[in-house]
């Protein structure tokens, strides 16, 4: 008789999907919220935040199924309770809101904002710093949509570098989510809330996962990947007219959210 083949260890386990997704926004405290989790012994996280995943965003990767998708970023899985991934791009992309509502409609979706001037100008900064960015802060706000439009490289379109006011419009990129997902399934947490009640706020995430938060680590109160330079100003003027850029936007979203986000409007 033939001998067969012993199947792999790869083939025999069972493919294991997270049940909870960080969907951005990029330049949120998103880094230090990954660092915090991926300490607590119920949350599986993948050991390095980056490069973030972005399976469902990209064409290319979302492609090779997700049997690829769990083997890649879920395979050291063991007893965690909460398993996840952190692709802060996902909440900008329609497309990837349509693919994850297919794949995992029951997905918990955590989200953090923050004031959208303030994520911009670091959203710019972070930029710069990978050398992607040579244009004034000014000139590249004034020449967005025309930089956005005209990217030619496949990943960068769909990545949108340079698309620092687009990313902040939070109500119209959450819109998108709500068309698949319902409002329960979403954890919204603000930047400022997390920077000044880090216990609280990070507590009421573990109750979202359904895990312990007393099993938390100590130091919560750290901030993580800050990319704007301590001596960066803004310049009262353009500033001014961001605020009103991000006006009807912002009071969308704090009809939604019914949160006072009147510190956003200055």
């Amino acid at each position: 008789m033939p001998i067969c083949a012993k199947p792999k260890m790869s083939e025999l386990r069972k493919s294991i999907l997270p049940n909870f997704l960080i969907i951005g926004a990029a330049r949120s405290g998103t880094t230090t919220l990954y660092k915090i989790l991926a300490e607590h012994s119920q949350v599986y996280l993948p050991a390095e935040k980056r490069p973030e995943p972005h399976f469902f965003m990209r064409d290319l990767e979302y492609a090779k199924g997700l049997s690829y998708y769990s083997e890649r970023y879920f395979s050291k899985v063991k007893q965690e309770e909460a398993i996840g991934e952190a692709s802060t791009s996902y909440i900008f992309s329609a497309t990837a809101a349509a693919r994850i509502a297919r794949d995992l409609p029951r997905i918990k979706l955590i989200l953090m904002l923050r004031h959208p001037v303030e994520r911009a100008f670091s959203n710019y900064w972070h930029t710069v710093k990978s050398g992607l960015e040579t244009l004034s802060f000014e000139q590249a706000v004034a020449r967005e949509n025309e930089r956005c439009f005209s990217i030619k490289d496949s990943s960068m379109r769909e990545n949108q570098p340079f698309a620092y006011l687009g990313r902040s419009l939070y109500f119209k990129q959450l819109s998108h989510y709500l068309e698949y997902f319902a409002m329960k399934q979403f954890h919204i947490i603000l930047f400022d809330d997390l920077t000044r009640e880090p216990a609280t706020v990070l507590g009421d995430v573990c109750r979202f996962l359904d895990v312990n938060p007393q099993l938390l680590s100590t130091g919560l109160d750290r901030i993580e990947n800050a990319s704007t330079p301590h001596d960066a100003t803004l310049a009262p003027k353009m500033r001014t007219q961001l605020l009103d850029f991000f006006a009807h936007d912002v009071a969308q979203l704090e009809s939604l959210l019914k949160r006072d986000l009147s510190n956003w409007k200055r």
